[in-house]
């Protein structure tokens, strides 16, 4: 600028001045006296003048000199496009900032989204006790957060480790229901639980690690998973797309949506650790009530009635009896105990061949057994038991004692969830069972050899008598 100065000045002072003094000299005017003050004023203006510019483009320089910002940002990334002087330098940098701005703004708009779903999501912890509603919630932010439509969050049961249940869905349809179960070893979801860190996809079709083609009702070929990772373990999977087929999803996704899942991940953590206290808390009780009940006066019918209500207060189900094994008949049960909720074919003290049943199924295997309702190559006892069409899944404990096994409880129930929450509580009830049904089985033996011994001890008596009668002896005999 320095040089344009100059050149400015030059055009503004020496070309006039010669203009002056050739006319001067053409005309005469140089003989006027004061001509030459003139002059002289206007060398002292002009130097004054030129002095004010260069003072004004030496801060213009200091400005651009301040605002400078690396050459790469001003060019764009290309090192060989250079600012023509600093007045483009200023203006190129106030551009730079202004983008810089722009970005900021954005970046600072999608915090604020966070922080207000984070402050939402937390809001609804304190007024739903439902684990279910958190996912589905988190499940709807993660969508607003990352602009995106389609979205799924799969669970992970301890129980089962092969297998994802699909706990909410958003954009699937048909295709992907909430309640579905999802085979771990075939889904791309269990790469984010393997690694434990979360899996952006952009192109599923050209991806290396898996090479498979795109569903159409996935939208498009690029998608995020994000383990929902507790302080011990991972209990699930966020999954998120969209229909635009040429939307591409980044790290920085993964980086607004952490705070959002670590939070769901906490609040799911303590829902699911106050469910557990308190299943533990009616399980202790129901097994204090149940050690009370075997240890009364109840027996038979009565005692084992009252176990099976006693027992519904901790485990729902929608029917439950208790099958005794018949020693007298082979591969004959009896029904010692039955209480439904329902209609039920089940009719107390029948008996049914258990061949071929999933009652012979849990005797074989002497551990608990549960199955899904119904099965394949049902046997009269399986219908009888299992006529309840609105029945999902059953929970079959043997009964053993003494190293013998006198029977199976049947659990009948909706859901398969409330008989693996409280396996550990069935099994121990069904021990003691075995017990109580032991115990009158010993009873009944006592009780029948008291009879007998008196029995015998009268018609000895009566044979020893001195006035023996012989209509007698035959009377206490028969």
């Amino acid at each position: 600028m320095q040089r344009k100065l100059q050149r400015a000045f030059g055009l503004f002072f020496f070309l006039p001045v010669a203009g002056i003094l050739f006319f001067s000299q053409r005309y005469g005017i140089l003989a006027d006296e004061y001509v030459p003050y003139f002059f002289l004023g206007y060398l002292v203006c002009a130097y004054f003048g030129f002095g004010i510019l260069k003072n004004l483009f030496q801060r213009i320089a200091a400005v651009s000199e301040a605002v400078r910002l690396p050459a790469e940002a001003l060019s764009g990334g290309d090192p060989s496009i250079r600012p023509a002087d600093e007045l483009q330098t200023i203006r190129q940098s106030f551009q730079v900032i202004q983008q810089h701005f722009g970005q900021a703004v954005q970046q600072l708009e999608k915090k604020s989204a966070g922080i207000s779903v984070l402050k939402d999501l937390s809001e609804l912890c304190y007024v739903t006790f439902d684990s279910e509603e958190i996912l589905h919630v988190m499940l709807e932010r993660a969508l607003v957060l990352t602009r995106s439509d389609l979205g799924s969050v799969l669970t992970l049961d301890p129980r089962e480790p092969k297998s994802f249940w699909v706990k909410a869905t958003i954009g699937l349809g048909e295709h992907v229901k909430s309640g579905d179960r999802i085979d771990f070893d075939s889904s791309i979801a269990k790469y984010a639980v393997i690694n434990k860190s979360p899996l952006v996809v952009e192109n599923i079709e050209t991806d290396r690690r898996f090479g498979r083609s795109n569903l159409s009702h996935y939208g498009s070929k690029s998608f995020v998973c994000m383990p929902i990772k507790t302080s011990k373990s991972i209990i699930g999977v966020l999954t998120i797309s969209s229909r635009d087929p040429q939307r591409r999803y980044a790290q920085e996704e993964i980086e607004l949506l952490t705070p959002l899942l670590s939070n769901a991940a906490f609040t799911f953590e303590n829902l699911r650790l106050l469910r557990e206290n308190e299943r533990a808390a009616v399980g202790l009780r129901s097994v204090d009530r149940i050690v009370k009940l075997l240890n009364s006066s109840f027996r038979d019918g009565d005692l084992l009635h009252t176990v099976l209500q006693e027992l519904q207060g901790a485990v729902p189900f929608e029917a439950a009896g208790i099958l005794a094994k018949d020693e007298t008949k082979a591969k004959t049960v009896q029904v010692k105990e039955w209480v439904s909720l329902v209609t039920s074919a089940v009719i107390k003290h029948s008996e049914h061949t258990y061949e071929g049943s999933i009652v012979e199924k849990a005797l074989q295997q002497e551990s608990c057994l549960m199955m899904e309702v119904p099965f394949d190559d049902m046997t009269p006892l399986d219908r009888a038991l299992f006529n309840d069409r609105d029945a999902g899944s059953c929970f079959l404990a043997p009964l053993r004692t003494a190293g013998r096994i006198a029977g199976v409880l049947v659990l009948i129930g909706r859901s398969r969830e409330s008989f693996l929450e409280s396996q550990n509580l069935i099994s121990w009830i069904a021990g003691g069972l075995a017990l109580a049904l032991d115990r009158n089985r010993l009873l009944g033996a006592v009780l029948k050899r008291t009879q007998e011994i008196e029995t015998i001890r009268q018609v000895g008596s009566v044979l020893a008598s001195s006035t023996f009668d012989l209509n007698k002896v035959l009377q206490y005999t028969m």
